[in-house]
């Protein structure tokens, strides 16, 4: 019986944070208790060299970054793993990891820039939401009701299409199996169906193809 102790420090509606409880689950370890910041000091307290969020414990030991702890787990539980046995197309996989994770924050925080608290921004200090002064606001727009003010904008719609593209007719990016490039991107997909991203759900349903992807991932993780 797997006993480990896994507590998960993050918001739990981040896609980060699904990122990291997908490849868990893909692991077969035990469900994650996601431990939620309540002020912005948590994200200092949990992570005091970049103040960024998740962060895991496992059995004692303190993994950072969803990509670092996904390094984590495929090194101590290599099956089954998270990249393609092939160096090129793991290599592929990571690539695009990359890109979804990028993508989807730069529009999403362009969003919040613009719709939750504008006047709060210090631009100089783009990639870091606590020093931006919204944590505590996010929830309150999100809870505003179904009109939430604008969306995500069309070049991130592109970024969707480019995403299907990538998937292509495979099943999986660049294979037959999933690897941590579908689990990232099933994660960002959640966000979308969830309705947590304005206007996400239209646009993912009008993506067949990266709604099937989705069911995949569910699927072969068994996480809802």
């Amino acid at each position: 019986m797997n006993r480990h102790k896994i507590v998960v420090y993050g918001p739990s509606g981040s896609p980060f944070v699904e990122k990291v409880l997908l490849g868990l689950a893909f692991k077969g370890l035990p469900e994650a208790h996601v431990e939620e910041p309540k002020t912005a000091a948590d994200f200092r307290r949990w992570n005091p060299e970049t103040g960024m969020l998740p962060v895991m414990d496992f059995d004692g030991v303190r993994v950072p970054d969803s990509s670092g702890i996904l390094d984590f787990l495929d090194a101590r539980f290599p099956e089954p793993p998270l990249v393609a046995r092939d160096p090129w197309i793991a290599r592929q996989q990571r690539q695009l990891e990359a890109w979804i994770g990028e993508s989807f924050y730069f529009y999403w925080v362009r969003w919040l820039r613009a719709h939750v608290a504008p006047q709060d921004v210090d631009p100089s200090k783009p990639n870091d939401l606590e020093r931006m002064g919204i944590l505590g606001r996010i929830g309150e727009v999100l809870a505003s009701g179904p009109s939430l003010p604008g969306d995500l904008g069309p070049e991130f719609q592109r970024r969707l299409d480019d995403l299907a593209s990538f998937l292509g007719a495979r099943p999986f990016f660049h294979a037959d199996r999933p690897s941590r490039a579908d689990l990232t991107a099933a994660a960002f997909l959640m966000s979308l169906e969830a309705g947590t991203v304005p206007g996400g759900r239209r646009m993912l349903e009008a993506r067949p193809s990266l709604v099937a992807l989705l069911a995949r991932v569910r699927e072969a993780t068994g996480r809802g």
